[in-house]
């Protein structure tokens, strides 16, 4: 860790952090609000995985984060207590501060910085019943590519990872390593959720995280012909991914 990031934060950028967060927070919660969700496909294997009272880690791809999460939190009126690692840095401060505010519970780590400490607070957490939303290829890619480190995670918990991905007729699409997606104002989105994943003692995390890549693949395709979009695919992408059966179009209309 650097010098400067031990550093008490100036009053300069506690005031940035406060103006941030104070934008940011109505923004968000208007953006989420203003969404139609139009279909969720596989719906029944959330609540499956909630009712069943075992510890749960949704995952999506990290393009695929935005909506993915609003669904998710809307899903705490059914028992989902939702939870995010964020890293220890004035953007995973703001982050923090909006997603708390929407009834999230934050852990505090950095999946490069601080991973065997984010680990072992995330297995502290979901014995509490917290349910952190892990996106597998993050938090630099490559693009669309599980990292073992979701899947040992999974193994040493014996949590149940739930796939899901959604799509949008409208969205803008950012110029960063995943060109993530958010859906426009008003936008008709779309869910997908795949079956259940559990990782035996003993399996290979390897052949897991693989599996799970491809189901979250095939979860992304589905959306995508379903809202009739596709998003050009991230920058860092560590292997070949089939178009999108949909109309190909940019999201900005």
């Amino acid at each position: 860790m650097s010098q400067d990031s031990k550093r008490p934060p100036s009053a300069f950028s506690r005031l940035g952090l406060g103006i941030g967060v104070s934008v940011l927070k109505p923004t968000a919660r208007a953006l989420l609000a203003s969404w139609r969700i139009q279909q969720v496909s596989g719906e029944a294997y959330l609540w499956q995985a909630i009712d069943s009272g075992r510890a749960l880690m949704p995952c999506c791809w990290h393009q695929r984060l935005s909506a993915s999460v609003g669904y998710l939190l809307k899903a705490q009126s059914r028992g989902l207590k939702p939870g995010f690692l964020v890293s220890p840095s004035r953007d995973g401060e703001i982050t923090a501060r909006v997603v708390e505010g929407m009834g999230a519970h934050i852990i505090r780590g950095s999946a490069t910085r601080t991973g065997a400490r984010a680990m072992r607070d995330l297995y502290g957490v979901m014995k509490t019943g917290v349910a952190p939303i892990i996106h597998p290829d993050g938090p630099h890619g490559p693009g669309f590519v599980a990292k073992p480190g979701t899947l040992m995670l999974a193994q040493m918990t014996q949590a149940t990872l739930l796939p899901l991905s959604f799509s949008a007729d409208r969205y803008w699409q950012l110029d960063s390593w995943d060109r993530v997606i958010i859906p426009k104002p008003f936008a008709r989105v779309t869910i997908t959720i795949g079956e259940p994943v559990t990782v035996a003692r003993g399996e290979s995390v390897e052949a897991a995280a693989e599996s799970l890549g491809s189901q979250l693949d095939a979860l992304t395709r589905e959306a995508d012909r379903l809202a009739g979009t596709t998003p050009r695919p991230p920058k860092k992408l560590g292997k070949p991914r089939a178009p999108s059966a949909g109309a190909e179009t940019s999201g900005d209309d």
